[in-house]
């Protein structure tokens, strides 16, 4: 006899029962996942406790480097005219300067031509670099001497090819061709500034006439032979003084005032400029401030993932956790611990790096700002690598090295990270295996429930024929 559902045969709520064996069989499952998700909280924490961490010692690293505390910051008062940047290190300066005249590149433009494709002519052009006296009277070729000769060939002749073939030569000027009412012209420009850097162009043309404004003489240079051209540039130094003292450059940066620090010379002055260079204080303050926040925030997160809820009888995720408690002891520990590398300043309060009431550290400006006045003594006190004695380290440095032994690879954190991993990857394991299981268990009571309805329904087929015989056989005594 088939039965199409469960319990149909014995009347049981088949489904029911089953449903309730294994829940009762399933509890070993269920703590099993229990386990799981307060593991996953403790990684968690962990992780955010690591990441926390090692932000403070960033933070500390940047205190303990020793260029840190030779930061320099340059101003001037005119931005516009005179912009001036400095390198670590460069010594404390105040200087005023004045610039008269800029350095400038030569600059000439070549008679016209009805078009950039007209025919020049062809031959050779020598550029000779050197410096030119009373506007363009007399010049003095560079020692030792600096020149190109370009070829230009059939061809090659037009506007546009020389301009071309002057580019390719990386000879020390650049051409460019300028459309104006007149025609097209060349616009040849030395590539540096200064005094030194003019030149003069002469023509060895195909019509053997060097000096005419036909071929490739009309784009000769050289006044004093009395060469054509015209728009004329002369090349100059930059013309200043500093202090009072005159000074000329061949550009317009000065980088050779003094040692690390450079001035960029936009445009003539109004006066005197005041430039100085003086240490960041600034910059330091700020990653002060820095280390200070990164602390609170490690210091908060460890308060508040250690606590425990009288009110509620609740405990964070790592009360009572060895490691993090431990933790919390060392970083409060540093902070009130002295060093001896600077004879100045001992401890961290002693530049307005004070410990709170609740674990948090403040900063007193007023205080740090005075401290900030003896930057030697203050690169000791965070930075000093000690020199063999643990009581000269400096503060910063310590605690970079209390992040990196927690943080860093193979740290504390990192090894409880892994070892919650491991935790949890068995625990997966285990509920695979113990989820396998329950599917044979299941499997069995199904099959045991299935035969009982069996087994009943064949014992109510029977009860029922035996009920109909026996009234079939009171039936028939009645009749008689």
């Amino acid at each position: 006899m088939a039965i199409q559902s469960a319990g149909v045969g014995s009347g049981l709520d088949v489904n029911s029962i089953i449903t309730q064996l294994m829940a009762i069989e399933n509890r070993p499952l269920n703590r099993l996942q229990q386990t799981a998700s307060t593991t996953q909280t403790q990684l968690s924490s962990y992780g955010a406790l690591k990441s926390r961490i090692a932000a403070l010692g960033d933070a500390a690293e940047k205190l303990a480097a020793a260029a840190t505390w030779t930061k320099t910051k340059p101003t001037s008062s005119d931005t516009a005219a005179l912009t001036v940047t400095s390198s670590d290190g460069a010594a404390p300066v105040n200087l005023q300067i004045e610039v008269s005249q800029l350095a400038r590149a030569q600059s000439i433009a070549t008679t016209a031509l009805p078009a950039a494709s007209a025919n020049v002519g062809t031959g050779t052009l020598t550029i000779e670099f050197g410096s030119w006296s009373d506007g363009f009277a007399a010049f003095t070729p560079t020692a030792p001497a600096n020149s190109a000769t370009i070829t230009i060939g059939s061809g090659e002749d037009t506007l546009a090819g020389i301009r071309d073939k002057i580019n390719a030569a990386d000879a020390g000027i650049t051409a460019a061709i300028l459309n104006d009412s007149q025609g097209s012209r060349l616009v040849l420009r030395s590539t540096a500034t200064g005094a030194e850097s003019g030149f003069r162009i002469t023509a060895a043309d195909d019509d053997a006439n060097p000096l005419d404004d036909n071929g490739l003489s009309r784009l000769a240079f050289d006044p004093p032979a009395g060469a054509p051209a015209s728009g004329n540039q002369r090349a100059v130094d930059l013309v200043g003084s500093v202090n009072g003292a005159p000074v000329s450059s061949a550009s317009n940066t000065l980088d050779d005032l003094i040692d690390g620090v450079t001035v960029q010379v936009a445009k003539t002055t109004t006066g005197t400029v005041d430039v100085s260079v003086g240490p960041d204080t600034a910059a330091m303050k700020t990653l002060i401030q820095q280390f200070v926040s990164a602390y609170n925030e490690a210091n908060k997160y460890l308060s508040d993932q250690t606590r425990y809820n009288a009110d509620t009888k609740t405990s964070a995720t790592l009360q009572g956790d060895r490691i993090a408690v431990s933790l919390q002891g060392q970083l409060r520990a540093l902070v009130a611990t002295q060093s001896s590398a600077s004879s100045v300043f001992g401890t961290l309060s002693s530049v307005g790096i004070a410990l709170q009431r609740d674990g948090s550290l403040k900063v007193d400006d007023t205080k740090l700002t005075d401290a900030l006045t003896q930057l030697p003594e203050l690169a000791k006190l965070f930075g000093a690598d000690g020199g063999g004695d643990p009581l000269a380290v400096g503060i910063a440095r310590r605690f970079d090295v209390l992040a990196d032994s927690n943080a860093g690879t193979g740290g504390s954190l990192a090894s409880r990270e892994e070892g919650l991993k491991q935790r949890l990857s068995r625990n997966r394991t285990e509920q695979e295996r113990f989820s396998d299981r329950m599917t044979m268990v299941e499997a069995r009571l199904r099959a045991q429930y299935t035969a009982l309805d069996v087994k009943m329904a064949q014992l109510n087929g029977l009860s029922t024929y035996v009920t109909q015989q026996v009234e079939m056989l009171n039936n028939s005594r009645n009749y008689r």
